[in-house]
């Protein structure tokens, strides 16, 4: 058999690659598969094989593991101050002890754009690189737990609620990072208090 392929110089004859006795045959067998009546159920365990072999292969593969996690202790302190006065403070606050203001989550913003009104609510994630070090030093699973957040949200009185994790309760379950959970926590008693009063 030829194929004949129009050229603009020429006509040229293409020939088609050998069949072999052993390409036949595979082909045969590929038309028996996909020919095989597809039901639910053989999609199903088809998918049952593929996800055992790809999880459960060999025993040394790990793909996923779990840790145990306290989850934290939350922090909540009203302030005496206007929502929007308690925002400028806490921020104040946040670079007075040194810290980046990594991110700043407008969360009324964001419920706007989903067609909800809410109160007033405004988070800010705050990191250190200093006191980054004895987290990468020690035990880098901690760094779930950074950059740490503050989250003041407005009341039914349009005052501020400040909220924020203990960071001595997220850091509670990592090695050798006691030290570091007691000194945040002092740092995030002075950044959360100045938005008190």
């Amino acid at each position: 058999m030829c194929i004949h392929v129009p050229c603009v110089a020429n006509h040229a004859t293409i020939l088609p690659p050998p069949t072999s006795r052993r390409f036949l045959m595979v082909r045969s067998i590929g038309q028996k598969i996909m020919s095989f009546p597809q039901t639910p159920w053989l999609h199903a365990a088809l998918g049952l094989v593929l996800f055992v072999g790809l999880f459960h292969g060999t025993s040394e593969t790990v793909l996923a593991k779990d840790y145990k996690y306290s989850g934290g202790v939350i922090i909540e302190k009203q302030s005496t101050l206007p929502f929007r006065r308690a925002i400028a403070n806490v921020q104040r606050a946040i670079k007075g002890a040194r810290f980046i203001i990594v991110g700043e989550p407008n969360y009324q913003l964001m419920q706007r754009m989903v067609g909800r009104e809410r109160a007033g609510a405004k988070g800010f994630f705050l990191y250190r690189p200093d006191l980054g070090i004895p987290v990468f030093d020690n035990d880098p699973k901690a760094a779930m737990e950074i950059p740490l957040k503050i989250v003041i949200w407005e009341g039914s009185d349009g005052k501020g609620i400040i909220r924020y994790k203990q960071p001595s309760s997220l850091l509670a379950d990592y090695k050798s990072l006691g030290d570091l959970g007691s000194e945040l926590d002092q740092l995030m008693v002075k950044i959360s208090d100045a938005g008190v009063k």
